[in-house]
């Protein structure tokens, strides 16, 4: 049930690489408007690996939320859920969020005897350096520096607890081409790097885990490999269809002799569509992007 829920965020996660215009827009004295928050449902199919270096890879179809959200400070669309701190011409601050999916180690073969990997919360801060293009501009290019906690949730009745599993941080190029009308595009291609306890967490083996084709493992933190990230979409009215593609490598991370690391490249895909079937009467004026 807990991994069901957590891939039904997958479509906003994975579509975060393109941020752009969905909502049908109005105008009130000559200002652009959108509504404050839409509400639908969609499906959507996805197949990926249990971690990065995992050579079990995940399939199916889900339902999922649409939801989209446009406060003052908090924004939920499909570059995630995230707090607006400071905004500027070149640089933006924001509290973002991300999150990992768990896994079950007995359907993976390489952890087959080794606890279950918990759902995670991600969250701090990234700030965004704009290259080129105004925000209103077809065209942008920008490098998005995110740093952020993992949060471990463990759920277990009376004893279900929250623990630290250490810190990543990404540095990511990010493009966007957004077209008045039109398909939507988004690239975004990152190296991963990572504190030494979440790379022990996914990827070390304690001695009473090992075995005759598992040695015991102690990864160290660093570098963590890179990742790139295609994505389309498209608002059609009430419906919405997105995709997205994914790259990633942990060739020369600090991890990649963990006898968890199956293989050094990894994919993920998907492709989802949604009907929206409710938004609010209340109106703001458009941000920049959906100018």
């Amino acid at each position: 049930m807990l991994k069901r829920l957590a891939l039904a965020y997958l479509p906003v996660v994975a579509a975060g690489a393109v941020q752009a215009q969905t909502a049908p827009q109005g105008e009130t004295n000559g200002v652009r408007t959108v509504p404050k928050w839409e509400l639908g449902l969609g499906g959507f199919f996805y197949t990926l690996p249990d971690y990065r270096g995992a050579d079990h890879q995940s399939s199916g179809i889900l339902p999922f939320p649409y939801f989209y959200y446009r406060g003052d400070i908090i924004k939920a669309d499909r570059g995630g859920v995230r707090g607006e701190l400071y905004a500027s011409d070149r640089l933006d601050l924001e509290l973002s969020f991300s999150g990992n999916v768990p896994v079950n180690s007995d359907k993976n073969e390489a952890r087959r005897g080794m606890p279950d990997l918990d759902p995670a919360l991600e969250v701090g801060p990234q700030g965004i350096v704009r290259i080129f293009g105004r925000p209103t501009d077809t065209n942008r290019l920008d490098i998005r520096l995110p740093v952020r906690q993992v949060i471990g949730m463990e759920f277990g009745g009376v004893n279900s607890n929250f623990r630290s599993r250490g810190q990543v941080f990404t540095s990511a190029l990010n493009f966007s081409h957004t077209p008045r009308k039109g398909w939507n595009f988004g690239a975004q291609a990152g190296l991963y790097f990572a504190t030494k306890t979440y790379h022990q967490y996914l990827y070390g083996v304690d001695q009473q885990y090992a075995t005759a084709n598992r040695p015991a493992y102690e990864a160290r933190g660093g570098y963590g490999g890179w990742q790139l990230t295609t994505a389309i979409s498209r608002r059609f009215d009430k419906l919405w269809v997105g995709a997205y593609v994914r790259g990633s490598s942990v060739n020369g991370a600090t991890f990649d002799d963990s006898p968890l690391v199956r293989r050094k490249y990894n994919y993920s895909a998907g492709f989802g569509i949604a009907w929206v079937f409710k938004e609010s009467a209340e109106r703001v004026v458009a941000r920049d992007e959906e100018q």
